[in-house]
């Protein structure tokens, strides 16, 4: 064997103890990644699940405010039937108080006409009890 051709042996010994030593090392970086894309992979899991709870949450709450609307609406309503029914008994106190007034007034009215006539015939009869009018 010639001299060159031991050479050659020996640099592909090393070059093929290099390749593998490469091999070993991409070897490891392989399993690295490959770790880190089943990490990633798990992580991507969590997020769409994460998704798809947030998409739940925001559907129910969406119902909860038309549910909340729906309610809103209906105590609405009622509060203006009450605002009505308070504002049709306010103006029919006021109409019966007026008449109150009214009937109060022509009570105090005759009582003051008896009272008045009555003092009109006692002065009457005072004065001609007393022989105002005589000799």
């Amino acid at each position: 064997m010639p001299e060159g051709d031991v050479i050659e042996i020996e640099q592909l010994r090393s070059k093929q103890e290099e390749l593998e030593q490469n091999l070993q090392t991409l070897s490891g970086e392989f399993a690295r990644l490959s770790m880190a894309a089943v990490a990633d992979e798990q992580r991507f899991k969590l997020i769409e699940q994460t998704a798809y709870r947030h998409d739940e949450e925001i559907r129910q709450l969406k119902d909860s405010t038309r549910l909340m609307q729906i309610q809103f609406e209906q105590v609405m309503g009622k509060i203006d039937t009450l605002e009505m029914k308070l504002f049709s008994w306010l103006q029919q106190t006021q109409k019966e108080s007026a008449k109150e007034r009214t009937a109060s007034q022509k009570q105090w009215m005759s009582f003051l006409q008896f009272v008045l006539g009555g003092t009109i015939i006692a002065i009457v009869t005072f004065i001609f009890a007393k022989g105002a009018f005589g000799p």
